[in-house]
């Protein structure tokens, strides 16, 4: 359920926030979530504090509902919006879709670290970049090992990153290992919709560009809790990690190229109304796994007597391909 705003409280809420304006919008639905009152008054304080700052003039663009629907979420994550913590940031994104800019909550490197030692999941983790000019050799086996020397000690100059390593340490001590390429990292980084959006227009931000280190290791990170043990309290990971997946959600050209797909399937009622009903929360990589699929099951023109050119729609299947882009995410 959203938060209600009526048209008295769109005008306050333009003008210079304050916690007394957001606590009858929002705070029972928080408190319903299991944050108590001190908590949401500190929670509600940080979010008008970076709302009202000077340099946050294009998070103010944001549509109200979606800056009230991203303070909410703290509170299924149970992270800080602290600027000292840093565990969670309120990051403004282009829709392109409704044309307008959004407030989301995004959940930090530090947050989903401190998530998972929280949870039990592992008992440590940490996550490293690799930069040019580091000595860095991986040996896997039955025991995984790691040398990684930093520029730093090796009296060398920084280079430019080349890779991310996430080594987590399990509650038998077993160690859990994942490294990422930074070509890898960045083609994840290049179906996010606000790095889209940045590259056409550079007046529109993105996390990518403002905080492209903390993304590298995030997106390893990321990767790497696929792996790890779960546990009753991995709810909240599981949250976090939705909310830094916005990002990557199926943009309106792939929604409605997998319509026209499913209009000309093979594909029984049934199966055509599952797959529309993943529409509302599909991301880049399903749609992208989803348009595979449909291309395989396409009736045949010619056996259907459609009176389609099958040449025509192969041609049109291929130019389309090339337009969606939908890779594996993490």
């Amino acid at each position: 359920m959203k938060p209600k705003v009526t048209k008295e409280t769109m005008e306050e809420l333009s003008n210079k926030m304050k916690v007394d304006i957001l606590s009858p919008l929002i705070k029972n639905r928080m408190m319903e979530m299991g944050m108590d009152s001190k908590k949401f008054e500190k929670e509600a304080g940080f979010a008008c504090q970076i709302w009202n700052s000077p340099k946050n003039s294009y998070l103010r663009k944001s549509t109200k509902q979606s800056f009230l629907q991203a303070i909410i979420n703290i509170a299924q994550t149970g992270l800080t919006l602290s600027p000292i913590a840093k565990e969670t940031f309120l990051i403004p994104r282009y829709n392109g879709l409704t044309k307008q800019v959004e407030c989301h909550l995004e959940p930090s490197y530090i947050g989903l670290t401190k998530l998972l030692t929280d949870s039990g999941s592992v008992t440590s983790i940490q996550t490293n970049l690799v930069y040019e000019g580091d000595h860095f050799k991986v040996n896997l086996g039955i025991e995984t090992k790691i040398d990684h020397q930093p520029f730093y000690v090796c009296g060398t100059e920084k280079g430019k990153i080349k890779g991310v390593y996430s080594v987590a340490t399990l509650h038998n001590g077993q160690k859990q290992f994942e490294y990422m390429t930074i070509d890898e990292v960045n083609k994840i980084r290049g179906i996010s919709e606000s790095y889209k959006a940045y590259t056409k227009d550079n007046n529109k931000q993105s996390i990518w560009v403002d905080w492209y280190d903390e993304m590298v290791r995030k997106t390893c990170l990321k990767r790497i809790y696929k792996y790890l043990p779960r546990t009753d309290q991995t709810k909240q990971i599981d949250h976090a990690i939705e909310l830094t997946n916005q990002d990557y959600m199926a943009t309106y050209d792939q929604i409605s190229y997998i319509e026209q797909l499913i209009a000309t399937s093979s594909l029984t009622e049934d199966q055509k109304e599952q797959l529309e009903k993943e529409f509302n929360s599909m991301n880049a990589a399903r749609a992208g796994e989803m348009i595979e699929f449909l291309q395989r099951n396409q009736l045949n023109p010619i056996t259907e007597g459609t009176g389609a050119n099958q040449g025509d729609i192969d041609q049109q299947l291929d130019l389309q391909t090339d337009k969606i882009e939908g890779k594996e995410l993490f």
